[in-house]
């Protein structure tokens, strides 16, 4: 006779169940947003209302606050808004998607920094061409290591930004590409990662107060107005948020 053996499980560990049919027709209750809450949270995590809030304040402690942003379309779609969802993330208790996010930020920041900076190398730029000779491909399709580390030799970033994508990209390794790391300290590496990416944002945009006029970063405004999403008053001016 076969050994009989037990194990713990989740039954329908994906179902949405007051939505998914047949399960939705039986329990015959309407989803509601407390029933989403609690979809959208893991088992483990409370769903209430005030834990949700609560979570919202652990991570918007930021050491710096991005409190200006200039709406063109890369820079939102590529860093603020997955910075938004990587904080709504992080109030669902989905600390995974917070980590991942974030990093996802950290990446777009270093090939930002790099388009920004206009670098030639005696008078020639960097284009395509010139970097795929000197990279091997281009720096768009570096890995996030070779990036950093050409960002920091050409002093395009300096210790500080070099220390925050470090962290970024160590901690979302093992929690993102290895299977044996525990998620015992996860909340706590969300938090710190996701601080990481803010303080990276935050100086590739610049944000300086000048006179009650948010005053961006110099590169960052050349950008803006190649993309057409920026005028200064005056050229040459370090031009102000629009």
């Amino acid at each position: 006779m076969a050994e009989e053996r037990y194990f713990n499980a989740y039954i329908n560990p994906l179902a949405f169940l007051e939505v998914d049919e047949p399960w939705a027709s039986n329990i015959d209750r309407a989803p509601d947003l407390e029933a989403v809450l609690r979809f959208l949270c893991p088992p483990e995590t409370s769903s209430d209302f005030e834990s949700v809030i609560g979570r919202y304040r652990e991570i918007s402690n930021e050491s710096k606050r991005l409190f200006a942003a200039p709406a063109e379309k890369n820079i939102l779609e590529k860093l603020v808004w997955p910075l938004r969802n990587a904080k709504a993330s992080y109030m669902v208790g989905n600390y995974l998607g917070t980590i991942s996010l974030s990093g996802m930020v950290a990446e777009m920041v270093a090939i930002l920094v790099f388009e920004i900076s206009n670098l030639s190398i005696n008078g020639k730029p960097l284009d395509k061409k010139t970097q795929e000779n000197i990279f091997t491909r281009t720096f768009e399709n570096l890995g996030q290591d070779q990036r950093v580390r050409v960002l920091h030799g050409f002093d395009l970033i300096d210790d500080e930004m070099k220390s925050n994508f470090d962290t970024i990209r160590d901690r979302r390794k093992r929690y993102l590409h290895l299977f044996s790391h525990e998620h015992a300290q996860i909340a706590r590496d969300a938090i710190a990662v996701y601080d990481a990416a803010i303080k990276l944002v935050v100086r590739v945009v610049g944000q300086d107060i000048k006179e009650g006029v948010i005053m961006l970063n110099p590169a960052l405004i050349k950008y803006l107005e190649q993309k057409g999403v920026m005028q200064s008053e005056e050229k040459g001016e370090a031009a102000t948020a629009v």
